[in-house]
């Protein structure tokens, strides 16, 4: 017979935005770069809400088992699409000929790269990062752009996070002179804090069309990026669902460094 075992409760810490690991025999400090995903986060015009029920409580789950000392188990339903919160966007997002580089086809080595980020929260809401702008940046940074990364930049539109209608609207975006540019250095995906890499007054989506052309991907609403103690020497890392010919996913990203 099986000893009966005595449960003993284990202590699950609480929610911390940054964590230190022991990770391959160092010190690794750990950042979270995701926003919520819910039904109460701001949505870009003309996506789909976010919602989420109790498709069957604890409760309701117990009522079904019958005769059991199982206290059931809880599930919910979501109903969103694949650009809510912190996501990333797939080549076929931006490029409907390329049906092949839906969100399930991106590459592991591009989910984990070498980072670097700069602030270009100098540059007004409703208009465009220029090369001139992106080259400021990159000089007050320290830093080299380099091939195989991922370059994050600061628009300061996080702030705005809480006033849903700002936050959609109160930004920048790149223009294409400066996306070529950074494209050119070999950067493999390009991240904001913004709800899109493209300012909202230019429909004619210039940071979008340059990364159709380049089939290079990009993440947006990424999240903490000034709490990122060095502007290079980390490591970005995103994990997108496996959505079978999704346009983008959510994603859990954070950034990893040495200590």
């Amino acid at each position: 017979m099986l000893k009966q075992t005595t449960s003993v409760e284990h202590d699950f810490p609480p929610y911390q935005e940054s964590a230190l690991l022991a990770l391959f025999g160092k010190n690794v400090r750990v950042l979270d770069l995701t926003h919520d995903f819910g039904d109460h986060i701001p949505i870009y015009p003309g996506h789909a809400k976010t919602a989420l029920w109790w498709h069957l409580t604890h409760e309701e789950s117990r009522a079904r088992l019958g005769d059991t000392s199982f206290e059931g188990y809880g599930v919910k339903g979501i109903v969103t699409c694949d650009h809510t919160s912190t996501h990333v966007d797939a080549v076929f997002h931006f490029n409907k000929h390329r049906a092949d580089l839906t969100v399930d086809k991106i590459p592991l080595n591009y989910m984990i790269t070498p980072a670097a980020w700069i602030d270009v929260s100098f540059v007004p809401p409703r208009t465009h990062i220029t090369l001139e702008n992106v080259r400021t940046a990159v000089a007050a940074a320290g830093i080299a752009v380099q091939a195989g990364s991922t370059l994050l930049y600061y628009t300061g539109a996080e702030t705005l996070w809480g006033d849903h209608k700002a936050f959609l609207s109160q930004y920048p975006g790149l223009n294409a002179e400066a996306t070529a540019w950074i494209l050119d250095q070999g950067v493999l995906n390009v991240c904001t804090d913004a709800p899109s890499t493209d300012n909202p007054a230019d429909t004619t989506y210039p940071n979008h069309t340059v990364h159709a052309q380049r089939l290079v991907i990009h993440t947006e609403l990424v999240a903490n990026i000034p709490k990122i103690p060095r502007h290079d020497n980390f490591y970005y890392a995103m994990f997108p669902w496996r959505i079978t010919g999704g346009t983008g996913s959510p994603v859990r990203a954070i950034a990893l460094w040495e200590e």
